[in-house]
């Protein structure tokens, strides 16, 4: 059995550890001076609704998918006609591919190059009070490598045809922008303050776009590395034997 097997669990479980242990740590009582301030206050209660947060969620879903499905097959080294079930295994592979993979990069590219150009737009310096750096970087910097692992580890062979994946993804931020408009409508409030500039201007369609835009060519981008890393593997007929 190949070793990529253990390499994936290995990963799967620093994943869940890391997201997992931050989740903790976040949750923890602060001190009485910052849970006041209602900038922070207003900030905790939002947490459910950024986009970060649903992605590293994510993460968390398809580390343990991918840890059952693993076990599962170390499970049953000895059938070798053994097969994952057909709705485990999609579910796992829809997930990262449509959405995990592609939404990582939105959330890095998007974070970090507002936060060089001005932090106010993504990342007020009062959030400092309430998450420490560390945090900061594993929700916005250590989520690439975990994404890198899969693709690096994880033979896939490339659909035919990516139209189903695409309106997952399509779907996911469809709905993730439903739900920022629907904070601003209930709250008056944008969950970044980027779109509180933008808004009422022809940006604020063109960002959203943009956004859409830059998922498409990430999503399109893990199969041309799946390409270089596994070469194109069939569904049928291939030498790499996909789990």
């Amino acid at each position: 059995m190949s070793s990529h097997i253990y390499l994936r669990m290995l990963g799967y479980v620093v994943t869940i550890t890391l997201h997992v242990g931050n989740i903790v740590v976040m949750s923890q009582p602060k001190p009485k001076h910052i849970v006041v301030d209602p900038r922070i206050a207003a900030y905790a209660e939002l947490q459910a609704r950024f986009f970060t947060c649903w992605t590293f969620f994510l993460q968390i879903v398809c580390a343990f998918s991918g840890l059952i499905c693993d076990t599962l097959v170390l499970w049953n080294t000895s059938n070798k006609d053994y097969k994952l079930p057909k709705y485990l295994r999609g579910f796992r592979n829809t997930l990262f591919s449509a959405i995990v993979w592609p939404c990582t990069w939105l959330v890095f590219l998007f974070f970090w190059t507002l936060y060089i150009y001005d932090r106010s737009l993504i990342y007020p310096e009062f959030v400092d009070d309430y998450l420490t750096p560390t945090s900061n970087h594993i929700m916005h910097t250590a989520i690439i490598p975990i994404v890198l692992w899969e693709v690096v580890f994880q033979p896939r062979y490339i659909p035919k045809s990516h139209a189903r994946n695409l309106k997952h993804l399509t779907f996911h931020l469809v709905l993730y922008f439903i739900v920022m408009i629907y904070t601003y409508v209930e709250r008056n409030v944008w969950i970044y303050p980027v779109f509180k500039r933008l808004y009422g201007t022809p940006y604020f369609f063109i960002v959203l776009a943009s956004l859409l835009l830059i998922c498409v060519i990430f999503y399109y981008i893990q199969w041309f590395l799946t390409k270089i890393i596994w070469g194109r593997l069939e569904k049928e007929n291939t030498k790499i034997k996909i789990h």
